[in-house]
């Protein structure tokens, strides 16, 4: 899971959110450069991507005393929520745990995140837009009447002021008092989600449930104004810009179409790899050496971050030079810690080839795309034939200097790719076959929820019915079902697509790697990893926000949309093979 703060940053929505992860355990206009340097300052950066082949007098930086007293602002902004974040990572890693403790770090978050709120609220900021918005337009229309080519250059610049006027928009129209009661209301809803998950006791939940939906909508139908968007597709827009209702609905319909009926064919096959490969006792110590060996490889940079341990994995960016990961380990079962790392590893690669003007232009462009991230390194690298073909000799000199564990590359790659149909009720344990599946179960239930289609009391029924439907089993209780997640007692409503979109955006991405790159199953045998990661960086770290959506950022870069078929046959020729069904 990702945590990048950013210039809107909610820290309370946040820190509830980094235990929502997937696999273990979120979040470009066209690009103009390059940046070879390892660092660069705000204006520095803009400057450079909009001055490449133009004259100096193209930058709207020199042109607008009004732009670059905005880009101050919104740098402070962004350094406030950056001291935060460290306040954030120390509390998840290395604070104490007492009451007390929690208590005045929580106080010293507060007062950060009110100052914060209160300068990206700034009337000024709006103001500045305006003006700088203004002056970009008087600068294009002058480039046009005397002749001078380059004027797309300037389009850094536009980038940046389309994203800022929609972030103060966002921020400004909601009304103090909303505001206030949806920050009281997502503390009183994730208290009693722990009671109700606690004591299976849906009913309880219930009315706060009903509120967080009805909070929700409200803060969409604000956020959309007067536009033409369905309020779920509003909603969808605070995680996965640019991504609407209807689209997903199409992609979506084609993997559950093509996934029931190929899950029902696995669950009959009488060839079930064996899971013998992960148990035994792995002492954590080996488990930790193992994974920072690996990541490393892989291409995390530990010059410029950390690898820690915490209760649930995460990975929090206090800047690109900045970077840093956790995963946890039990002693029973190596995979998951090392799928954890691998995972983080994976946000943590992003997040740091990002460049580094500090704006919001060169953040993560939105939570799928950082889902495709750590995806593409944990399954189609980390879940491959090559890797483990590459990674037993590490694997078995961590764990087998008593010659009681001595397993094949082969006996691994089976053992980590096996599919436990007999716990198949939660979604964060849910093997990548399964794991679709769950994601639409949810986003089903939700966006019928926010349309009125589905009363709030009638989520348990509905969701016993689709896993029967999906997956054969019946639901023993509400705390294996539809309690067991917290997102919509944060009022995370439209966050769980964002899983699915990355793991099909993660597919797609390997398809063409892997066409672009002919020796990559190779290179992943030998260890590697360079040219991938560095085909990764080109193709999407490096563009930040400059594409306005997940679509729009393939269509520029492999030259299509978002395309399920890729995910689709990723899993059907893998576990086909694997499980041995036609």
């Amino acid at each position: 899971m990702i945590l990048s703060l950013t210039r809107q940053h909610n820290a309370t929505r946040l820190l509830a959110l980094y235990c929502l992860s997937s696999a273990t355990a979120f979040f470009p206009q066209r690009s103009l450069l390059l940046l070879s340097s390892a660092s660069c300052t705000a204006k520095q950066c803009l400057k450079m991507s909009t001055t490449a082949t133009a004259s100096p007098s193209l930058t709207l930086e020199q042109h607008s005393p009004s732009y670059k007293q905005l880009l101050d602002k919104l740098l402070t902004v962004t350094h406030l929520n950056r001291a935060s974040s460290v306040l954030n990572y120390d509390r998840q890693v290395f604070m104490p745990s007492s009451e007390r403790t929690a208590a005045a770090r929580g106080k010293q978050l507060a007062v950060l995140a009110s100052i914060a709120h209160e300068k990206a609220t700034d009337p000024q900021i709006g103001e500045l837009i305006e003006r700088a918005t203004r002056d970009l337009q008087d600068l294009v229309a002058s480039c046009e009447a005397s002749g001078v080519t380059g004027e797309q250059h300037l389009d850094t610049a536009k980038r940046v002021l389309e994203i800022e006027r929609k972030a103060f928009l966002k921020a400004t129209c909601i009304p103090v008092e909303l505001a206030g009661r949806k920050a009281a209301l997502e503390a009183s809803a994730y208290s009693a989600w722990v009671k109700a998950r606690t004591n299976n006791d849906f009913a309880s939940f219930a009315p706060a449930l009903k509120d967080c939906f009805d909070t929700a909508k409200e803060v969409a139908a604000l956020q959309r104004g007067d536009r033409d968007v369905g309020l779920y597709s509003q909603m969808l827009d605070e995680f996965e810009m640019g991504m609407q209702e209807a689209r997903i609905d199409q992609l979506f319909h084609e993997v559950q179409a093509a996934l029931v009926p190929f899950i029902a064919k696995i669950r009959s096959s009488p060839n079930q790899p064996s899971l013998q490969p992960l148990k035994g006792s792995f002492p954590v110590d080996a488990q930790k050496e193992v994974c920072r060996k690996i990541v490393k490889a892989i291409g995390f940079d530990e010059n410029h971050g950390r690898i820690d341990v915490s209760v649930h994995p995460f990975t929090m960016s206090l800047s690109n030079a900045d970077v840093r990961i956790t995963s946890r380990f039990s002693e029973n079962e190596w995979y998951q810690g090392l799928a954890g790392s691998i995972h983080e590893a994976g946000h943590a690669m992003y997040e740091q080839n990002l460049l580094d003007s500090d704006l919001t232009l060169d953040t993560a462009l939105s939570m799928g795309v950082h889902e495709s991230q750590s995806l593409f390194w944990e399954r189609h690298v980390g879940l491959s034939r090559p890797f483990y073909r590459w990674a037993q000799p590490i694997l078995m000199e961590a764990f087998g200097k008593d010659h009681e564990y001595s397993y094949s590359a082969e006996e691994i790659y089976q053992a980590v790719n096996g599919v436990d149909f007999a716990n198949n009720f939660i979604r964060v344990e849910a093997d990548e076959l399964n794991y679709p599946l769950h994601v639409i179960l949810r986003y089903n239930i939700e966006r019928e929820v926010v349309a009125g289609e589905l009363d709030v009391n009638d989520i348990p029924a509905r969701w016993n019915k689709d896993m029967k439907e999906f997956f054969d089993v019946d639901v023993p209780d509400d705390t294996r079902g539809c309690l067991q997640d917290i997102h919509w007692s944060c009022l995370a409503i439209g966050y769980f697509p964002t899983y699915l979109l990355g793991s099909m955006m993660a597919a797609q991405l390997a398809h063409y790697c892997k066409k672009d790159l002919p020796e990559f199953d190779s290179m992943i045998e030998k260890g590697g990893f360079t040219t991938i990661r560095k085909w990764l960086t080109e193709k999407v770290h490096r563009h930040g926000k400059r594409y306005s959506s997940l679509d729009d950022l393939l269509m520029a870069e492999v030259g299509e949309q978002l395309n399920s078929k890729y995910f689709i046959e990723y899993l059907t020729e893998k576990y086909s093979d694997l499980y041995k069904v036609e």
